[in-house]
């Protein structure tokens, strides 16, 4: 919740109205997005501790998984595929947008958070461990970036990082 809040201070206006607006046309998917947040987070946490909010795999890990989840947890609740993946990418996209790093960085999450909804995607097994365990391996061989044509040259079924876990 304390993210929640941090994301939300730092917003400005115009972003605060986008993304209010976004909520109340999809007011079913806030809760499952919530939970499926508190869930990564603390996934994140308990495999890589705070090496996860730095850009790593493990963050790449975290992104991956967010986006999976959050999908994973709306289709539960609405069973539209395509309106789940859409919303989705625009609330997670929307999170990037308030929150923005470099223009590596935003390009590194925005491409972890398509693969977790492009594995959600072609994923029939939607069970929570085997979910953990795909990120798990995709952050084992994460691609190391170094620029944005780097990341273009990597395939959504893979995972890119910036920073090695050692460093």
């Amino acid at each position: 919740m304390r993210e929640l809040w941090g994301m939300l201070k730092r917003a400005r206006p115009a972003q605060l109205l986008e993304l209010v607006t976004l909520c109340l046309s999809n007011a079913r998917l806030i809760r499952p997005t919530y939970r499926a947040t508190k869930t990564t987070v603390s996934l994140a946490d308990a495999h890589f501790g705070i090496t996860h909010r730095k850009n790593t795999p493990a963050n790449a890990f975290r992104h991956g998984l967010w986006n999976w989840m959050i999908a994973r947890e709306c289709h539960e609740s609405v069973g539209d595929m395509h309106k789940v993946l859409s919303w989705t990418e625009r609330i997670t996209d929307m999170h990037e947008k308030i929150l923005p790093g470099s223009a590596l960085a935003n390009a590194m999450d925005l491409h972890n958070n398509a693969v977790g909804r492009s594995h959600f995607k072609t994923n029939s097994n939607r069970d929570l461990e085997v979910g953990v365990d795909l990120f798990l391996g995709l952050a084992q061989t994460s691609v190391l970036v170094r620029s944005l044509k780097d990341i273009a040259t990597v395939p959504e079924s893979h995972f890119v990082h910036l920073i090695e876990l050692n460093s």
